[in-house]
């Protein structure tokens, strides 16, 4: 692949070769009126030490969005490599939302459904909303962190899941 002017990249040659960037693969969730929402994601990311820094990324479109915008608070359960049918429950759009046979807690500080079969839970406070193209980048403050299995995680790569170790 040869450099491109960086004002004519197109979206899938943007995400042709980011795919070639391993992710982390989490589920994020948040308390609303109606009950928790949760989406699976691989945008999340430490941001910093000192304070406890975390950030998220959600397409504008994800009524995810909005819900986590608006409560402020946020859950995050780490997957695990044997979790892929876990990820693909959260990631399609008809049954994100249902936790009902879905072990979880909620969170002491969030009020976030949290996974209890996953390698580690965060409980996050927004301190950041940030408008970036056709996603909102969220900043989240760790008020609480629990290492929950010692498992390898599970990681987005070229375009399918992979566990590592």
């Amino acid at each position: 692949m040869t450099a491109t002017d960086p004002l004519t990249v197109s979206p899938d040659v943007f995400r042709s070769v980011l795919a070639n960037l391993p992710t982390g693969v989490v589920v994020v969730t948040t308390p609303t009126p109606t009950g928790p929402m949760a989406r699976a994601a691989n945008s999340f990311t430490s941001v910093s030490l000192d304070p406890p820094l975390v950030s998220v990324c959600f397409r504008n479109a994800s009524p995810l969005t909005p819900a986590l915008c608006e409560s402020g608070h946020w859950g995050v359960s780490v997957l695990a490599a044997d979790q892929h049918d876990l990820c693909a429950h959260f990631a399609n759009r008809s049954t994100a939302r249902d936790l009902t046979d879905i072990p979880h807690t909620i969170g002491e500080h969030t009020g976030a459904a949290l996974l209890t079969e996953c390698v580690a839970t965060l409980e996050c406070r927004t301190v950041l909303t940030q408008p970036a193209g056709d996603h909102t980048v969220l900043i989240g403050e760790v008020l609480a962190i629990s290492a929950r299995r010692d498992h390898a995680p599970l990681v987005f790569y070229r375009g399918t899941y992979h566990g590592l170790g």
